[in-house]
């Protein structure tokens, strides 16, 4: 790479970047989660395999199906967020996806 990363991209992404635990109570847009996503098929994955699958999950009973493999801390953040994203393996995604709804 040749391009170099200005300061204010790096305070962004890493100096000033926090970690968020409520959320407010207002609908994530579905351009906002496209506009996400565009970004996020570029990232590289685990051990490189790519293709990463991501759902994007809103409903109470799509939610309630991920909480078994929550961690104790997630539970509450997870459930109460607009919406919640989950990286999956192409298997995963597709085992899951006729059973979780979005």
């Amino acid at each position: 790479m040749s391009q170099i990363i200005d300061d204010l991209a790096l305070d962004t992404l890493f100096r000033k970047a926090r970690t968020y635990a409520t959320w407010e109570p207002r609908p994530v847009a579905d351009q906002t989660l496209r506009d996400l996503y565009d970004l996020l098929k570029w990232a590289p994955t685990s051990a490189n395999a790519a293709p990463a699958r991501f759902a994007f999950l809103r409903s109470k009973e799509a939610k309630e199906r991920l909480r078994p493999a929550l961690a104790p801390g997630n539970i509450e953040k997870t459930m109460t967020a607009p919406v919640t994203d989950r990286c999956l393996r192409h298997e995963v995604l597709r085992a899951t996806a006729q059973t979780v709804p979005s």
